[in-house]
């Protein structure tokens, strides 16, 4: 009897070992991964061109730019941005015209006649004004006025013996300073910004390409030959030459290579999240367009509703296009089979007991992980794609 109990017991230890030794097939020959929460977004990276809406002034001749506004500033409608000084303007001039001015402050004006000469002076201005207009319309108008003008000239002229020396060496100031401003203005061009915007001098070598007219028929291979040369204008520059960008804010696009998946995954009139490589917040966007690039890839258009730092200097950047992200248990991909046509995962109860299939809804993949429904946090699933029975 008692051997019978120790051949029972013996049994008994060797089928839990062997029982044991089921397990370890899934739990040891087999990796395994743990449920947990996190996220999985649908999406891709590819490059990207900035397309800007922007205006370019060229210059009108041969000279040296003064810029009056900072690259990035953002100007409003007819602020004078930049100045063009002929190759030939003598630069002295502008020295000259400072020393006259600081000059003329010293002057004491609190001397006998000096209003009367500048009640003059403005006449005089004021009949300069006339007469060119009457030039236009009315010959013999315009012969009055000129005798009129000159009638001035002489009473000014008697003013000025009459009155102390200070007086001279005003007017003398003021007819230097009326010298040097129409010299400077003869040989200088002030350029006013045409519209509000960013201001831009640094010009790439693309902006013929990528602008708001060609964004719907941009072609592949010309993209990809774009030769990309981030120059700033500065010191001399030559006629036509472009010398300042006036960079629309508020309507810029991005023009990004797609693939023929990622071509269909994007919907015309859809919003998406862009994330920048160089930028960390992640940004809004609506697709415009979608059209064919070339005989294998598709451009897309994106409308960008949020703004981009520098994006007024940059045309070419990496981007990842995220098209939906969804929250909630995340298991790998790998770990899914599917038995009896349902999808699901084998799921480890414990270390003694065999895996137990349970069928599971995707909510998202992204090839790699994927949010499911129909498990617990923490649960430890196979990672295969069959369970290999060891019965």
């Amino acid at each position: 009897m008692r051997r019978n109990i120790i051949k029972i017991l013996a049994f008994m230890v060797i089928l839990a070992y062997a029982g044991k030794s089921v397990v370890s097939v899934y739990t040891e020959k087999k990796d395994t991964a743990t449920v947990t929460y996190g996220n999985v977004i649908l999406g891709f990276n590819t490059k990207a061109y900035i397309i800007k809406d922007e205006m370019i002034i060229k210059a009108p001749f041969d000279g040296r730019v003064e810029k009056l506004v900072k690259e990035g500033e953002r100007v409003s409608k007819g602020r004078a941005i930049l100045e063009i000084y002929s190759s030939s303007f003598d630069e002295e001039k502008l020295r000259q015209l400072e020393a006259v001015e600081s000059e003329l402050k010293k002057q004491d004006t609190n001397i006998p006649f000096y209003k009367d000469l500048q009640k003059i002076d403005e006449m005089i201005k004021k009949e300069q004004d006339n007469y060119k207009e009457a030039l236009k319309k009315d010959a013999e108008l315009a012969k009055k006025i000129l005798r009129r003008i000159d009638s001035l000239k002489a009473k000014k002229e008697e003013i000025l013996k009459k009155g102390p020396l200070v007086l001279q060496n005003i007017e003398s100031l003021k007819e230097q300073k009326e010298y040097l401003e129409k010299y400077i203005s003869d040989n200088t061009v002030t350029i006013n910004s045409p519209e509000a915007g960013i201001i831009s001098y640094t010009f790439e070598g693309v902006e013929d390409i990528l602008n708001t007219k060609n964004m719907f028929d941009l072609k592949i291979p010309k993209l990809s030959n774009l030769v990309f040369e981030n120059k700033e204008v500065s010191g001399e520059v030559k006629e036509g030459q472009p010398v300042v960008k006036i960079v629309d804010n508020f309507d810029w696009y991005l023009a990004v290579i797609l693939e023929d998946k990622q071509a269909s995954l994007l919907k015309e009139e859809s919003g998406i999240k862009i994330l920048f490589s160089d930028y960390p917040n992640e940004m809004r966007g609506r697709v415009i367009k979608i059209y064919k690039g070339d005989d294998k890839l598709y451009v897309g258009i994106i409308k960008m509703i949020d703004e981009y730092p520098d994006f007024y200097k940059k045309s070419k950047v990496d981007v990842e296009i995220k098209l939906k992200e969804c929250w909630g248990l995340k298991i790998p991909v790998s770990a899914i089979a599917v038995e009896n046509g349902k999808e699901g995962v084998w799921v480890l109860k414990d270390r003694t007991s065999k895996p137990v299939f349970k069928e599971i809804e995707i909510e998202i993949s992204d090839g790699s992980y994927a949010i499911v429904k129909g498990l617990k946090i923490y649960d430890r699933v196979l990672l295969q794609k069959e369970r290999n029975r060891g019965d």
